[in-house]
């Protein structure tokens, strides 16, 4: 798939939601792939985020200096991706704040999802750039918190229990609902039956607003 494809697809996904996405999952009876809803949008300006996974991974560390993996990965990220930090056992710390969101964004990153924290919201807010996280922390990862590999797949929970498996060009969307990721194999197929069923949708509304009931649209369309 070329850049200029990757790129249409993510513009397709930004015109959908969430929700409509999990109804793909249960409508096929696939697992839902959403992720844990205390995973939700920090940064203050109400925006989605929709991208391409490339998957961070750290521990908790005790040692000192500068966590130069850390810089190496986000000065080498691909154009076009949503980070997706796996804290693992991070606990009250944020894993960056508004210099490396800064950088990722210089790259061409189109946000960050973090099981975990993150600080300088308002300053990252400013920039436009979605962090979609945990919780939100002033304290560092320098000294606490260090990568420990990156572009591999990562284990994150999941909204319905378990765990939910990311890998690098899997797909990420998020808006206010939460986040969910889709597998790079599976993305056309969920893309496409999303958009019909938004047709649908919109089909439904104008037929209410014509007097139908909502047992008549069970009837009709098979989903209300």
């Amino acid at each position: 798939m070329t850049e200029t494809e990757r790129e249409q697809i993510r513009e397709r996904f930004l015109a959908l939601n969430t929700a409509t996405i999990c109804d793909v999952y249960d409508e096929l009876e696939w697992p839902v792939t959403a992720l844990d809803n205390g995973i939700v949008r920090k940064t203050e300006t109400r925006q989605q985020v929709a991208g391409w996974a490339y998957p961070i991974e750290g521990r908790m560390s005790d040692a000192k200096g500068a966590d130069r993996l850390k810089l190496q990965v986000v000065d080498e990220l691909p154009a076009g991706c949503v980070t997706v930090w796996a804290g693992t056992d991070a606990k009250g710390i944020c894993l960056f704040g508004d210099l490396i969101a800064a950088n990722m964004q210089k790259r061409g990153c189109h946000g960050a999802v973090v099981d975990g924290g993150f600080r300088d919201v308002s300053v990252i807010s400013g920039t436009g750039f979605p962090v979609f996280a945990r919780y939100v922390s002033p304290v560092q990862s320098v000294g606490r918190w260090r990568v420990s590999s990156h572009g591999e797949p990562v284990e994150i929970r999941g909204a319905s229990g378990g765990t939910v498996r990311v890998a690098k060009d899997d797909f990420v969307f998020g808006d206010e609902d939460g986040v969910v990721v889709i597998a790079a194999a599976d993305v056309v197929q969920v893309l496409e039956r999303a958009e019909a069923i938004v047709r649908m949708e919109e089909e439904a509304r104008q037929l209410a607003e014509q007097g139908m009931t909502t047992q008549e649209m069970l009837e009709k369309f098979g989903h209300v």
